[in-house]
């Protein structure tokens, strides 16, 4: 299995950060763990600090700034520093299965630079999802690959695996999206720099604790990201000349 820095972006989820992380530790408990907080008010960076000082692979990045984008740039940079093989990226609030985790790190390898947990693939798992969000995914992921020239199902999904060689090739500086059009741009970057992507199957819940970030004005504006993209050429593989 290749070395591996796992990245947990936390605004506000104290009431399921442990439980995620506790997952993960059991999951691949090779890898190391970078919980990247955003100066919750809830209380997160705190307990974020105790799980690090009781586990030594767990480090936490408290950070004055806020947005999902520039955490994972900064977790992509550090894991980079580090030499590892892989950095995957999870979400903190528990509605993805982390136990697939050990399976998508061992499929990085020569050929694959990107495996991500899929909901949209035959085998993943949507029942738990909230019907209003699962439209909104199930629309903007169709929207996104006819917009962006991909095969991808789920380009949104917030479950992934990258190689760091992929990342290495990537303008990761000149990435300015954020949240869920961050996800879309990542998985045509990967495609761009030549990297292929594979998908695996997931079984997703809605959260049990907390609040969603996503709402319905955030999907509208990662639509009308998308659609610039696409008026601007940016795409994961060229238009078929006529």
């Amino acid at each position: 299995m290749p070395s591996a820095l796992v990245v947990v972006p936390t605004y506000d989820e104290v009431d399921s950060l442990e439980r995620t992380i506790g997952r993960l530790r059991q999951s691949v408990p090779h890898a190391s763990v970078l919980i990247v907080d955003d100066s919750s008010p809830d209380g997160t960076g705190d307990l974020a600090d105790r799980l690090a000082a009781e586990d030594s692979g767990i480090e936490v990045l408290h950070r004055t700034e806020r947005g999902y984008g520039s955490a994972v740039r900064e977790g992509f940079r550090r894991g980079i520093a580090a030499g590892v093989d892989a950095i995957a990226v999870i979400d903190a609030d528990g509605s993805y299965d982390v136990t697939l985790l050990g399976e998508m790190l061992e499929a990085v390898g020569e050929d694959v630079d990107l495996v991500i947990a899929s909901r949209w693939v035959p085998g993943g798992d949507v029942r738990a999802m909230a019907g209003r969000r699962r439209v909104l995914s199930r629309v903007g992921n169709r929207y996104a690959r006819a917009v962006l020239g991909t095969d991808v199902q789920d380009l949104t999904s917030a479950f992934r695996v990258y190689s760091t060689r992929v990342l290495r090739r990537m303008p990761l500086d000149r990435m300015r999206s954020d949240s869920i059009a961050f996800q879309i741009e990542l998985a045509v970057r990967v495609a761009q720099a030549g990297g292929r992507i594979v998908e695996m199957p997931v079984q997703f819940t809605e959260r049990a604790v907390g609040v969603s970030k996503t709402n319905v004005a955030m999907a509208l504006g990662t639509l009308r990201r998308v659609t610039q993209w696409g008026v601007h050429g940016i795409r994961a593989r060229p238009r078929t000349k006529p």
